[in-house]
């Protein structure tokens, strides 16, 4: 079995777009606000490290993400 060999991938660039969360208030469905959505998806996660199901731990900070492999 050969040995993971870290690399480094490019950095992308991508857009954050919007989406809205259905909810009801007080019986209704107002129309709910939109929200940031960002959607990764790539060969290029699996070039990381990252697999399909396997879970991440996402840490949020002024205008930065990180996200690394759950413990």
């Amino acid at each position: 079995m050969a040995a993971h060999v870290p690399i480094s991938p490019k950095p992308r660039l991508l857009s954050i777009t919007g989406c809205r969360y259905e909810y009801q208030l007080d019986g209704r469905w107002p129309r709910p606000p939109e929200v940031p959505y960002l959607r990764l998806r790539g060969y290029w996660l699996q070039q990381a490290g990252f697999s399909v199901g396997q879970r991440v731990q996402v840490h949020i900070s002024e205008q930065h993400i990180t996200i690394v492999t759950a413990q």
